[in-house]
């Protein structure tokens, strides 16, 4: 029985070999994950939802072809060239998945990508500053000036269609009495939108809440040594633009004069003169009715009206 025991060793290890040739043919199925890498994709294109970056492969094999495979060389290819702004629905098939010839794909998970795909834009908006307060009581803005008053953003094109001018910070104008404000104010821009501007110049120009009124006053002859004059009619009527602030005083029409001046060394006889107002600061004259005046000048003796 021991004289043939080369023979029992070499029928054990043939019984081996042919144990692990059939059981290396056994068919057996698993799951593999593999990245997936997006390609063709269009310039200015870019993938705002439904981004995955791992996908899941059941595969079938054989144990020693499916132990060989070397994951980390797999990769599933998603081609974008014909992608669109907006939803679209790609199928993830396993015909477009190549492992090797022996290696069958049969699922995969998920079976399709709902991808939401957006084009990057550029466009001139303007900006629009954001103030509160005034400088003092009966005052308004007369205009506002900023720079630069566009400026160009960048962002998708489904969040630019919302926007239709970029805000600043709120500005406080202070309660000083200037009439202009001045300064720079940073830009409030809304989310994933850019711009190479982050801040503008700004001016605010104040002036006082003025009424309009006609005013009838007594003309005032200026008297110069020399010569005489004597002048028709004797009072003018007059559109002004006044200050509120001013009216609110009940002697306001105290400060509001209209003179007549001929000048130094008029010509004798008769001529025509504008009449000058004297109005405090701010008074603005919009009509005159007269606008001139018929004067007649003497030499010798001072005969004032």
């Amino acid at each position: 029985m021991w004289n043939n025991w080369q023979y029992r060793v070499l029928a054990l290890l043939l019984a081996l070999v042919c144990w692990y040739m059939v059981s290396g043919q056994e068919k057996v199925e698993t799951w593999l994950e593999v990245p997936l890498e997006f390609v063709n994709l269009p310039q200015q294109m870019e993938i705002t939802s439904g981004l995955v970056s791992k996908i899941q492969l059941r595969i079938r094999g054989t144990s020693n072809q499916v132990r060989s495979l070397n994951a980390s060389r797999l990769a599933y290819k998603l081609d974008l060239g014909k992608i669109q702004p907006g939803s679209n629905v790609i199928p993830l098939v396993p015909e477009s998945m190549a492992v090797t010839s022996a290696v069958e794909v049969v699922e995969i998970s998920p079976t399709r990508l709902d991808l939401i795909a957006d084009v990057m834009v550029s466009r001139s908006v303007p900006v629009s500053l954001d103030w509160i307060g005034m400088p003092g009581e009966d005052m308004q803005m007369r205009n506002a000036t900023v720079i630069p008053n566009q400026i160009t953003i960048t962002g998708f094109a489904s969040t630019l269609e919302a926007v239709d001018k970029i805000l600043t910070v709120r500005v406080q104008v202070p309660a000083d009495g200037e009439r202009v404000a001045a300064g720079r104010a940073k830009l409030l821009l809304p989310k994933d939108v850019r711009t190479n501007v982050s801040s503008v110049g700004y001016e605010l120009h104040f002036g006082l809440i003025t009424q309009e009124l006609w005013v009838k006053m007594n003309v005032e002859p200026v008297e110069h040594p020399g010569f005489s004059y004597t002048f028709e009619p004797k009072f003018v009527r007059a559109r002004l633009e006044m200050p509120v602030r001013l009216l609110k005083d009940k002697d306001w029409r105290d400060n509001l004069h209209m003179t007549l001046d001929p000048g130094e060394n008029p010509l004798p006889g008769q001529s025509v003169v504008r009449p000058l107002p004297k109005f405090p600061e701010d008074v603005r004259v919009l009509e005159l009715r007269p606008e001139e005046f018929q004067i007649f000048v003497q030499r010798g003796e001072i005969v004032m009206p």
